[in-house]
């Protein structure tokens, strides 16, 4: 028997094998893998990684297919709330034992507790809150860009741009804010006017550092757009806890926003915050090895 964990994020997938000890044996990267975009893409960049990771660990892709080895698989899969995604993503795994299939979000808070019970807020390209209580979890936010998502990069950069656009309009005052951005889309050799047409929450987010940047080089309007920021994140969190038997929770922020946005978060908000004990991969290597145990 071996054990597959998979983190399915929405830019990378990360792939791990480990014995039923929890001995890891290799690990690997791959491509984008949103299960709510493409599982046909997800499934791509996570065959890859797993044909990656079997030749590190020294085995064989003939031990995935000849019945000698179980293999128990769990993935953390960006999109996997979207309905009967999940189900398809497990059809074009025909060869794993188990494949058990969660939110990004719930592995994600899975490791960041180690295992234990605790709530997360995810603060990233978007945002999300999840907690676990025992066979409870609670859920808010993380519905997509643009009518989701407060406090994400993607909505930061898009309030970025809004505020380009009517300074360039002569609507409102030219800020450093709207230099910078009109700046950084020049330098792309992009039109700062027309550009945001059909832009993804990720070319949205890219904007985010220049936002931060901005404001903390003094710029009034950076910041004030940054502190709507963090009353959303503030916003999240308090309806997160609301729910009976999670007010009390530890919480962590993750994400690759998390660090440089708290600082515009109330202070009631980071106080709350505590250290993370591991990674959507970790927990994803738990909820396999929970199911191996069953096995």
């Amino acid at each position: 028997m071996l054990l597959l964990a998979i983190d399915a994020g929405a830019t990378k997938t990360v792939l791990r094998i480990a014995t039923p000890s929890g001995d890891v044996l290799a690990e690997s990267r791959g491509g984008p893998a949103n299960i709510a975009t493409s599982v046909e893409q997800a499934a791509k960049s996570m065959e890859g990684a797993l044909r990656s990771a079997i030749q590190t660990a020294g085995l064989t892709e003939d031990m995935l297919h000849n019945g000698e080895v179980k293999w128990i698989a769990a993935a953390g899969a960006a999109g996997a709330e979207v309905g009967g995604r999940p189900e398809k993503l497990k059809a074009l795994f025909p060869y794993l034992t188990i494949f058990d299939v969660r939110t990004d979000a719930y592995t994600s808070c899975l490791g960041a507790h180690g295992g234990a019970d605790g709530a997360i807020v995810a603060i990233g390209t978007g945002s999300v809150g999840y907690a676990i209580c025992g066979d409870r979890n609670h859920r808010v936010g993380g519905w997509g860009f643009p009518q989701s998502d407060e406090g994400g990069g993607a909505r930061i950069g898009l309030a970025a741009v809004r505020h380009m656009l009517a300074a360039s309009d002569g609507r409102i005052r030219e800020s450093d804010l709207s230099v910078a951005v009109r700046h950084y889309l020049q330098e792309l050799g992009l039109d700062p006017m027309t550009w945001s047409v059909g832009a993804s929450a990720t070319d949205f987010a890219a904007l985010a550092p220049v936002v931060l940047r901005t404001a903390k080089n003094g710029c009034g309007a950076a910041a004030r757009l940054l502190e709507s920021a963090g009353k959303d994140i503030a916003g999240l969190l308090d309806a997160l806890l609301k729910k009976d038997g999670f007010s009390e929770m530890k919480v962590v922020f993750t994400g690759g926003l998390a660090t440089e946005l708290l600082p515009w978060c109330p202070q009631a908000v980071r106080d709350k915050g505590v250290l993370c004990q591991g990674t959507s991969l970790d927990g994803a290597m738990k909820v396999a090895m929970q199911r191996a145990c069953l096995t």
